[in-house]
């Protein structure tokens, strides 16, 4: 996913955050996810933005890391939230 991709959180995807940490549950079919804080903020970050490029711009000012690490970090991230019906692409990306 090395172009921005513009995804979405479908309605049945439930967030609880505890202590910078986060569980995700889809009430579809019971899958559970946890995020390490990273992770969370990356969550935050697709709910709000909704597309990857805003999310790796509001991290490089967050984060001192490497753009390039980010974005395959961000891009391993989104892929496993896919396959796992956690969160999906919009139709237009």
């Amino acid at each position: 996913m090395s172009q921005s991709v513009k995804v979405h959180i479908p309605e049945n995807i439930h967030f609880s955050k505890v202590d910078g940490e986060s569980v995700l549950l889809n009430t579809e079919n019971g899958v559970f996810y946890g995020l390490d804080e990273i992770g969370t903020r990356i969550w935050e970050l697709i709910a709000k933005y909704q597309e990857t490029d805003s999310v790796i711009q509001q991290m490089l000012k967050e984060y001192e890391v490497k753009e390039q690490k980010l974005k395959e970090d961000v891009d391993s991230l989104l892929d496993s939230l896919i396959k796992k019906g956690l969160i999906e692409k919009s139709e237009d990306s």
